[in-house]
Parts: structure tokens; sequence; C-alpha cells
């Protein structure tokens, strides 16, 4: 009787429709499981690392099935319930199976191969016919076994070499390969141990000592040897690192060579992890909750019982982190993992430091800043069930992706924070609304902690979806801080036009710098002008790519592009009409700084903005000098509004507020609303009432009111009628469609002609096609649709007939992007 054939359904980290079908060769049947790893041929010679997602016996009758070559892990690295979360954010957001894949799965993780070139072994070093270039890559393999394309291109200073390649391979010269390498390699550390005739041996030990204390020379040696083995004693398992060894200098490198070289001693390779330990250096302090803290505690754990969802509305300072700590805690004593996510990676320094002085090494780190092996070592730390390993877990959006296995609760902090949402590459996910589903799919609840919910969230308390809970006291019963309005015009004019800074601005941050008090002024544009301009005929110098002007940094002295990367000379003269006369205009936060400098010359002054903090450890070493109150005043631009806690911080002044304001999108007063707010939120949070002070040109503005008079429920009930009235979310759902091209005349007629056929299955329910604010982005031209969905519609079936539309052969030659609640 033959055995019946396996066969396996695998995503593959491709733009690809759907789920693709191999065969299981019999040697390998035995291996396979769902979450595997399995080395796959796709295309003529590609080979990738795809996930398997089903395993069945129903053979394909379409197509002809390829095997998979090898399965790559010996234990699942991705979940069942992982696998649920890809599907549904792959179906709700409308995009690929292997997209979803692609950002979940840390970089080493996804293999794929490359070509390599060698030379054939029948090659008899004939060269006599070969062109220059030809030559060159014939020497260059004689010396290496394989090159790739990319190494290839570096050696002939061409881009363009398949010819070349192609010409060889015609001759016989050489052959194409496909190679699998793979990316993440365990980091290797080398131990010393005592040879085993010692340690078996008292007696060989003494006489060792013995002999070597007979010279001066090998007395240093004994010396050293005693000092390995107090080490050595220490150790459970008889193996001490050799930079621990030599940390301290009291043996040096030599004299370990030697012990080894005499046999004393041995040495051993062993993986040891990339990640930090932490250890507590004492039991932490009980947390005290005030009495208001204390009712929200417990009506959240009663929330629990009829929600899966709850908002922490808590105003700045009203110590919302001090019940997460509580709710993790009695989270990790039912044995439960947690989540605590939040919106930027500039926030988890000063959380990760609060958390692990309670949790110790139970807490783990994960964002976009780790390398690709410390994400491998994350992601293993969290799928391994040991009793060391994670049950905390600190991240931006992509932590949402970890093969948890028992998460209890997930906490979204501030969960308003545009942050959340994923714009650039596909899927267009939202962590916040995906944590919830994650949640649901393992039986968690979801707590979501805010000052300035986002319109959807409060919604949703108010028709009944999810709980609520609010905090409207800050901790110790401290004064929200006093904001001031400055109106700009009556008090930052001067003879060059309007001065960021006012009077009022520069006498409140002199009086704090007196006092010994730190200063944070928000300015949300980074660089050092906004933008250059020639004096006698405006020109603007603008990107090659984009439809945007190019911003002035100082610091390397170029003009920049902030959406292509594209950069440039600053110009010594106008490109149009030559003269010399370029003027900056506008200020960002590199402008700011310089300005600040001059004005107060003794203070320490830093920035905290994109720009400032590229490398790793950036984040973390600004925020640290802050707290420590080695700098005085700290310029940034929305990374400081986000969360921070500041003892120190008692005046916050926001340079110019009326940059949020006038943005065309519907959600630019909610937006101005909640960062006024939380900026606001950063002054006088520990032992005094603090000031902000906010400038505009427009002081009546009923946004500045709003946040004047910390009146949230108003801004939701105003902006709520307005989107009641043109039916916007949450009223409805909003699915945007991108279209984008070269050339602008084909762009606008297959938009058109979109829209015509979404009309035609949505009558009245079609916004555009419009032009968006930039409408040429990395040399694209792109137009936007606005579909809208109400609740009544079947919102899978919609989704099927635009899927339809796009996969019309009319549309082949434009790039369609898809975004499901895209603001």
């Amino acid at each position: 009787m033959n055995k019946q054939e396996l066969f396996v359904n695998v995503i593959l980290p491709l733009p690809l429709p759907d789920f693709f079908t191999y065969r299981v060769p019999e040697i390998l049947s035995h291996e396979i499981e769902i979450g595997k790893r399995v080395l796959v041929p796709f295309g003529r010679n590609k080979f990738y690392a795809a996930i398997i997602y089903t395993i069945h016996s129903e053979k394909p009758t379409k197509y002809q099935t390829k095997n998979i070559v090898n399965v790559l892990d010996e234990t699942p690295i991705v979940n069942e319930r992982q696998l649920s979360l890809w599907i549904w954010i792959a179906d709700y957001y409308m995009c690929s199976y292997g997209e979803v894949m692609a950002i979940a799965l840390p970089s080493a993780f996804k293999l794929a191969s490359e070509s390599k070139i060698g030379l054939h072994s029948e090659f008899d070093g004939d060269i006599s016919l070969l062109s220059e270039k030809e030559i060159q890559i014939v020497s260059s393999l004689m010396n290496s076994k394989t090159l790739s394309i990319k190494q290839i291109e570096k050696i002939c200073q061409h881009v363009y070499v398949l010819p070349l390649i192609k010409s060889l391979v015609d001759k016989g010269i050489i052959f194409f390969s496909e190679e699998v390498e793979t990316r993440y390699k365990a980091k290797m550390e080398t131990y010393v141990y005592l040879s085993e005739k010692y340690t078996t041996s008292e007696e060989a030990l003494n006489q060792l000592f013995q002999e070597l204390e007979l010279s001066k020379q090998t007395q240093k040696q004994s010396d050293a040897l005693l000092y390995v083995l107090s080490l050595l004693q220490r150790e459970t398992d008889n193996l001490v690192s050799k930079n621990k060894l030599t940390a301290l200098q009291k043996i040096t490198d030599s004299q370990l060579t030697t012990l080894v070289k005499k046999g004393i001693l041995k040495t051993m390779q062993l993986p040891v992890s990339r990640l930090p330990i932490f250890f507590r250096e004492k039991a932490p302090s009980v947390i005290e909750l005030s009495s208001y803290q204390e009712k929200a505690f417990t009506s959240i754990q009663q929330q629990f019982e009829f929600f899966n969802t709850v908002l922490l509305h808590g105003v700045t300072g009203s110590g919302k982190t001090e019940i997460y700590i509580k709710l993790i805690q009695e989270e990790i004593d039912k044995g439960k993992q947690v989540l605590y996510l939040l919106p930027e990676i500039a926030l988890t320094t000063q959380i990760i430091n609060r958390l692990r002085k309670y949790f110790g090494n139970k807490v783990g780190v994960y964002h976009s800043r780790f390398n690709e092996s410390e994400r491998v070592e994350i992601w293993q730390e969290v799928l391994s069930r040991d009793e060391s390993s994670y049950q905390i877990i600190i991240g931006a959006r992509s932590a949402l992706f970890l093969p948890f296995y028992n998460l209890g609760l997930i906490i979204v902090d501030e969960e308003h924070d545009v942050s959340y949402k994923q714009f650039e590459p596909n899927p267009h996910y939202h962590a916040r609304d995906s944590a919830m589903v994650l949640a649901q799919i393992h039986k968690a609840k979801t707590l979501l902690g805010s000052a300035t919910p986002s319109i959807e969230t409060y919604y949703n308390t108010v028709k009944n979806k999810f709980g609520l809970v609010t905090l409207h006291q800050r901790f110790g019963g401290l004064a929200l801080p006093e904001i001031k309005i400055i109106d700009i015009k009556k008090e930052g004019r001067n003879e060059q036009g309007y001065s960021p800074y006012t009077k009022s601005l520069l006498h409140h941050i002199e009086k704090a710098l007196e006092r010994k008090e730190q200063v944070i002024l928000f300015q949300n544009r980074r660089g050092f002008s906004v933008h250059l301009e020639c004096k006698v005929c405006n020109f603007i110098p603008s990107c090659k790519n984009c439809d945007v002007t190019l911003t002035y940094h100082k610091t390397i002295n170029q003009l920049r592009c902030h959406y292509c990367g594209y950069s440039e000379n600053v110009p010594k003269a106008c490109d149009m009409c030559k003269n010399s006369s370029m003027e900056m205009r506008g200020t960002g936060t590199e402008k700011i700084e310089e300005d600040l400098q001059i004005i107060f010359p003794s203070a320490n002054i830093t920035r905290l903005d994109y720009d400032s903090t590229r490398s790793k450890t950036a984040y973390q070493h600004i925020i640290s000098n802050f707290e420590n109150r080695k700098i005085d005043i700290l310029v940034g631009t929305q990374m400081i509004t986000k969360g921070l806690d500041f003892d120190n911080v008692s005046t916050v002044g926001i340079l110019n507020a009326d940059n949020m304001l006038f943005y065309p999108d519907f959600r630019s007063f909610e937006r101005a609303y909640q960062l006024i707010a939380q900026v606001s939120g950063r002054a006088g949070r520990k032992n005094k009432q603090g000031i902000v002070l906010l400038q505009t040109f427009n002081p009546g503005h009923p946004i500045f009111q709003y946040v004047f008079n910390n009146d949230y429920f108003s801004l939701f009930e105003k902006t709520l009628l307005e989107r009641k009235q043109f039916n916007y979310p949450p009223i409805c759902r909003f699915i945007k469609i991108t279209l984008k091209h070269k050339k602008n005349e084909n762009l606008n007629h297959l938009a058109e002609e979109f829209a015509i056929l979404l009309r035609k299955i949505f009558p009245n329910k079609v916004l555009g096609p419009e032009y968006p604010p930039i409408i040429k982005l990395k040399n694209m031209y792109q137009k936007d649709i606005i579909l809208k969905i109400y609740p009544s519609k079947n919102l899978p079936l919609c989704k099927r007939e635009i899927k339809k539309i796009i996969s019309l052969p009319l549309f082949k030659s434009i790039q369609i992007h898809i975004d499901v609640d895209p603001y």
C-alpha cells in the first residue's frame, strides 16, 4: 500500500496574492510542522525560506507541485496564534500574506538565495579572445570561489554587467548557481576551564603548584592559576569567561596562553546572548496608589469583567504608569505574558528603567533600532517557555508580531498617537487596532491609555463597545500647568518681521534658568530653515524626485528632502537668475538650538529630533542627560510630546502652534489639541505647578481654549458633530486608494476610469480622484480616491469588489496602493 503523499501550503515573504503548495519528500515528512521555515524553490532558480501554514494531503490538479528542499528549524519559530493575526491583518488591510510576513519576522529569518557566479572546472585559462572587462571578471574569479553580481559590478565599476556575464556563460567559462546563506550567527565567547587531570586529582594539582613555585618565572604563572581557580570555584559549571578573567587585569593574555599551552587550562567556544541581563539590586518598594489611582485601578478590574477593551483617560501626570505596573503584576502572578506598546522608541528608555525596578530581567525590549541578530535573540527569548524567559515585552508597533504563547494583557500607552499607524511599507496596519485583535486571539484584555484619546476610541466608549475609566487629577494633587496664550502679532514683531521668540517666552526661560529649572521648547519642524529662497526672483530649490522644497541642514551644510532622502550642496547662487542673494526662510529645530545658544550662552542646550537621534543609543543618551539635569533647554519635535516624565521641567514653550492647525486633513484640529495638550503635560510634574507658553497668531482659536480649559469632552462633542455632518470617521470607515504613475497624463486618465468603476458599485460614496498635498513623490505622480464604507455595509464584500477592479488588465500599468482606515 502506497504511503499517502503530504503537501504544505506556505507563506512566502513576497507580495503574492495567495498561499503556495509544495510537496513534502518522504525523507522530510517527519520534520514538517506548522510554523517552521522550509526552503522552497520559486521561479526559475530562486530559493526562499517560507513559513508552513497548513499541512494536508490534497494534491493540486492545476499545476505540477515542486518539492520543498529542506526544513530549516528544529521547532516552529511562529505559532498558530501569530498566524491568525497575520491572516487578519492581510484580510483587513487588503494586502498579501507575504507582505505581513515580511514585516513580522526579523530580517535574519527571511532567507533568499543569491545568484553566484563561478569558473567552470574545464576552463583552460585562455583569455586571449576576451574583452578587458571580461578579463577583469575572470581574473577575480581565479582568486575567489564565487562572486555575486554586486561584487562584479564593483570590480568592473559598471552598473550593468549582465551582458558581460551572459557573454562569459555562452563561452562556457563561467556558470550561475544559487546560494542561501544563514544570516543569523550566534555570538561566541571563549571560556576557560581546568584540565581534567587536575580536577580529578588533588595530588596532581598540589604537585603542579610546587613545580610552578620553583622559579621566579613560573611563580607568576602560579599566581595566575590561583586567580583562575578562585573564579572557577564561584561558577556552578566550572567555566569562566576569558573576558571576565582579563577584565580586572590580574592575569595577562600571555599568562593565560602559557597555561593553556602547558595543558593546565583548556578553552572552549560557547554561544552567549547579545542581550543585557538586568538584576534588581533590591526588592522594589510597594507601589502606593493615591485614592484616585486606587479607585481607577479597581474600576479597570471591574470593567474588564464586562469589556475586553478599556480606555484609561487620565490627565498628564496623573500616574497612569503606576496603575499599569499593578495590573502587570497581577498578570505575572498568574503566569501570563504582558505586551506594553509605546508609540516611539524614545519613550522606551524611561519606561524600561521603571519597569525593571519592579520586574528585573523579566522585562524585554523590542524595536527597530536593534540589529537583526539582537531581534532574533529577543524573538527566541519570547518563544522559549523557560522560567528565565521574558514575561513582559516593551516595544513599538513591531512588538505585536513576537511569538507570544500566553498573553494576559496588552497595554497600548498614548493610544491616540499617529506613530501606531504604519504608512510605509505595506501593510498599512494600525498597531492599536491590531493589538485588540491579538488580545482577542489570546483571550486577553486590552488597556488603552491616553490623556487625549483619539475620537474613534472615545466614540467606542460612548457606544459601550469599550469600558471607560477616568483620572481627572494629577498625582499628589498637583495642579495642571498654567497655560499662557501669547499673541505673536503683539509680542513677536521686530525689524525683520516676526521673531519666533516673544518677550514673554524669553523672560520665562530666563527666570527658569535662574531657578536652576529646565525648559522644553517644541517646534514641529526639523532642520535649520524650512527652505532657501532667492531675494531677487523668489526661486526656491526643490527636490528632483518629489514635489517638495528642500530643507536646509546646517550641521551637514546640505539641502535635504525629508521624503526620499535626496540631498544637494547649498547653491552659491540662484539657479534661475544667478544672483548670489539666497536667504533662509522659516525656522527648524537646528536653528532654534543655535539661536538660543547665542541668547543664553551659559545654558546647556540640546536638540531631540530625527536628525539628532539616528544612532542606536542617541535617544537614551539625550534623555538620560536631561533627567540628570545636564541639559538646561531641550528643543524638539513631536518626540518630546510623547509621555516623557521629567521632575525638574517648569517651563514649556510652543513656538508656533498655528503650524499644527492649518493642515489639509480633517483630523488637524484633533491632532493639534493632542500635540499641544501632550507637550503642555511635560511641565510641572513633580513639585510645583509649571507654565506653558503657547505662541500663536490666532489667540482666539477654539482649540487653544479647549487646551486652556483642559476640556477634552467639548472638543469631542464638537468634532463628532462635524464628523456626523460630513460622514467622516468614526461615523463611517475610509478606504484610501492611491494611484501612482510616472506620467501625469496617464495617471489622470486611469484615475478617472478607476473612479467611474467604483461609483457604479458605490454610488455617492466615492471622493476624488484628487491630488494629495504632495503631488509627486519619488518620481511618481499620485492621486487619491477615498471610499466611504458605512457600518451597515458588508466590509469584506466591499473589499472583494475593489480587488476585482484592481485586477482588471486596464490598470496593469499603474501602481495601486490601498490603505484601510488611512488617517
